[in-house]
């Protein structure tokens, strides 16, 4: 793990609501410019009100020197959250919460099928005539 990565999850694992933690975007695949900014997306045991998610984005953005982009992983659906869970860096976590968050997500994304499925084909309706 990066040392950037590291000083992340130090910072996380005193947070004692933070349960897991992923970074995704520029930072997770080892592109980031020195103007890039930090994306990450957290699961509490709660979903984090304005004023946790405010206090979290300042100590890592004060530790790290970049700006922050967190993502409450509680509150977010697909299609975001099966890209960070593709192509997100987990740096935080138990094995089971992230099979949890995986679990969900498959649940939703079949949940939600019908519904793309239908619009899908209304609009090639629409276009077709």
């Amino acid at each position: 793990m990066s040392t950037l990565l590291s000083r992340l999850r130090n910072i996380l694992e005193n947070q004692p609501d933070i349960r897991q933690a992923l970074v995704f975007g520029s930072v997770a695949v080892g592109a980031a410019r020195h103007d890039s900014d930090l994306d990450i997306a957290v699961e509490a045991t709660h979903p984090l009100d304005a004023e946790e998610k405010l206090r979290l984005i300042e100590a890592l953005a004060e530790t790290i020197g970049r700006p922050v982009d967190l993502i409450d992983l509680k509150t977010i659906g697909s299609p975001l959250l099966g890209q960070i869970l593709k192509h997100g860096q987990r740096i935080l976590g138990s094995d089971a919460d992230h099979a949890e968050l995986i679990r969900r997500h498959l649940f939703d994304t079949e949940d939600f099928q019908p519904y793309v499925e239908r619009m899908l084909r209304e609009r090639r309706q629409a276009w077709i005539g």
